[in-house]
């Protein structure tokens, strides 16, 4: 896994995506670099490495990627409305001067 990778967690029902912004290896005994983090939804990924268990952990941390799709999917939405609105005027502006021939 690396930086700007997007993994999904299936939790009651819900499925969340979350984008790696940060990958930091650590020792197991730094647990003070698995905290809360107060007004943001991150979700730390520690993957298992038997390689380097007694060693060090990669400590994959991410934030909630449907931030940026909730922000996206109406903006989209908005622009095909309106992109769907002015096709629609054209083609009723089309048809009449058809008419009128």
């Amino acid at each position: 896994m690396k930086k700007g990778d997007v993994f999904y967690v299936h939790n009651l029902g819900q499925t969340l995506a979350y984008k790696v912004d940060q990958i930091k290896v650590i020792k197991p005994t730094q647990v003070d670099q698995l905290k809360i983090v107060k007004g943001k939804d991150l979700c730390t990924r520690i993957p298992y490495n038997p390689k380097s268990e007694a060693k060090a952990k990669e400590r994959i941390r991410n934030r909630l990627f449907w931030i940026i799709i909730a922000i996206l999917l109406p903006v989209l939405a908005i622009i095909i409305f309106i992109w769907h609105k002015k096709r629609k005027k054209k083609k009723a502006k089309a048809d009449k001067e058809k008419e009128q021939e």
